[in-house]
């Protein structure tokens, strides 16, 4: 009995000597009542409770995402027992808020990390959540590689986009030689305001967006057509594998918008055949030979819709010659190359034997244009590029249709291709691989883009009910998780 008295002691010295805390410290800090209140797409509401025998001084909140950690620090008069709140804005896109835009199917841990005046510390245990538009009951077709979220359409719509998505992305990592990533979230918005009132700070013209970092991508459709749907998920998801195999460094911050943005063109229509709406711009621009120099759109796109139009077709028709005129596997080659973190025109000329000039005047040549001397061309500087930013850029608008006049576009709403790696801690989540995809309002004749499986679950949830005046009706709630 004696030689028990003395071992629980010395466990006791040792385990402080283990752990450089003393082991009553455990208990010192309490944290109970955590809860988080989700009004999406306005904010997250983060509470708790916490009390200690001695002041409590700090209290951050830590979530951490997949591979971020973002920390927001309570503010509150010191004392005993505190009560703690964080409301993280998700209307905005500045990280630097209390929070910042975070798209519905983002998964997230979040605890509570206090410290008193006596310098007890205690981190409660992590707390998992999702971010989802619970505004809407959304039906869902999903595996483990992808999920389809619609609403205002049957099964039959859902089950189409998905079928097509298991070819679509087959197709393009075969192409490109490119692995799998994470699973992959589609919203299918089919009500404009709906659609709108999902995200901020969005153009007139914007009918999709996606989010390559999160693996979340936001799109409009009519529930009558879902081809439109499809071509869409067909663009965006080849942005999703051009984010996923260059990673999120260096390869991706070199890798040629153009290039993004031709591959996503190229893979989006049936046999390659570019639509009507974007052929027309670009055959303008060959007759009056008014091409620009495709360095010029190594970065965003211009905001003249026009020449957003011309832009994606010209990026489209440089993908579908190199494929024809150099062959898929020589295209692979080009595309590892960037994955090493090759500059362009070095990867170009290795595999080509031709520089990004060099496709240009190819291309001017085989459309009967003259080849032009950039020998001594000055380059315009494309726009800066955001740290997470990838994908979609400023989509489209079909011809023929109610087309606003477009504004602007800010950096941090334009694509960059990209894949997610390691981040540093402390680096805002939201704004990772956002970029624009813009479509015409007008009869909602949207570009969009697809969807990958090999099996998958249904699962339904209530359905909508069709009003009188043809619009969709859904449930409104707030949920607190």
């Amino acid at each position: 009995m004696c030689g028990m008295k003395k071992f629980f002691p010395l466990f006791a010295v040792l385990l402080f000597l283990l752990t450089g805390v003393p082991v009553f410290a455990q208990n010192a800090i309490t944290v109970k009542n955590e809860r988080l209140s989700l009004d999406f797409p306005k904010s997250m509401t983060f509470s708790a409770n916490a009390s200690s025998v001695s002041e409590i001084r700090e209290a951050t909140l830590v979530v951490r995402f997949e591979t971020v950690t973002r920390r927001l620090v309570a503010k509150f008069p010191p004392a005993n027992d505190v009560a703690l709140e964080i409301e993280w804005n998700l209307d905005t896109e500045d990280s630097s808020a209390d929070g910042g835009y975070i798209p519905p199917g983002v998964s997230a841990t979040y605890t509570w990390l206090v410290q008193d005046a006596a310098g007890n510390k205690v981190e409660s245990a992590p707390k998992t959540f999702t971010v989802a538009d619970t505004r809407i009951d959304w039906e869902t077709i999903e595996n483990d590689d992808l999920a389809i979220h619609w609403y205002g359409a049957g099964k039959a719509f859902g089950q189409d986009i998905f079928d097509d998505g298991v070819a679509t992305l087959q197709r393009v990592r075969d192409e490109l030689g490119a692995g799998t990533g994470g699973k992959t979230h589609i919203w299918f918005y089919t009500d404009s305001d709906d659609f709108r009132s999902s995200m901020p700070d969005l153009n007139a013209w914007t009918g999709g967006r996606s989010f390559g970092y999160h693996r979340s991508i936001i799109l409009l459709t009519t529930p009558t057509d879902p081809k439109e749907a499809i071509e869409g998920a067909r663009h965006e998801l080849t942005h999703q594998v051009v984010y996923d195999s260059l990673g999120n460094g260096f390869a991706r911050q070199a890798f040629p918008h153009w290039f993004n943005e031709g591959l996503a063109t190229y893979n989006q229509f049936d046999n390659h055949i570019l639509a009507g709406y974007l052929a027309g711009p670009l055959k303008e621009a060959i007759r009056r030979d008014e091409l620009p120099r495709l360095k010029s759109r190594d970065g965003n796109f211009p905001p003249d819709s026009n020449e957003a139009l011309m832009s994606y077709a010209f990026s489209f028709a440089i993908v579908d010659m190199m494929f024809k005129q150099f062959g898929k596997e020589k295209v692979q080659q080009v595309y590892q190359l960037f994955q090493k973190g090759t500059e362009a025109d070095k990867a170009f000329t290795q595999v080509f034997g031709m520089n990004t000039d060099g496709l240009d005047n190819m291309y001017r040549k085989s459309v009967g244009l003259p080849e032009r001397d950039y020998s001594k061309a000055g380059i315009p500087t494309p726009a800066a590029i955001p740290t997470f930013s990838i994908s979609s850029g400023e989509t489209p608008v079909p011809q023929g249709q109610a087309t606003p006049t477009p504004r602007a576009v800010s950096s941090a709403n334009t694509p960059a291709p990209a894949a997610a790696t390691t981040v540093p801690q402390n680096t805002s989540p939201n704004s990772g691989g956002a970029g624009l995809c813009g479509v015409g309002l007008g009869g909602l004749a949207l570009v969009m883009f697809g969807a990958y499986v090999t099996s998958h679950h249904v699962r339904r949830a209530s359905k909508s009910i069709l009003r009188d005046d043809g619009s969709w009706r859904k449930r409104r709630k707030r949920f607190d998780l």
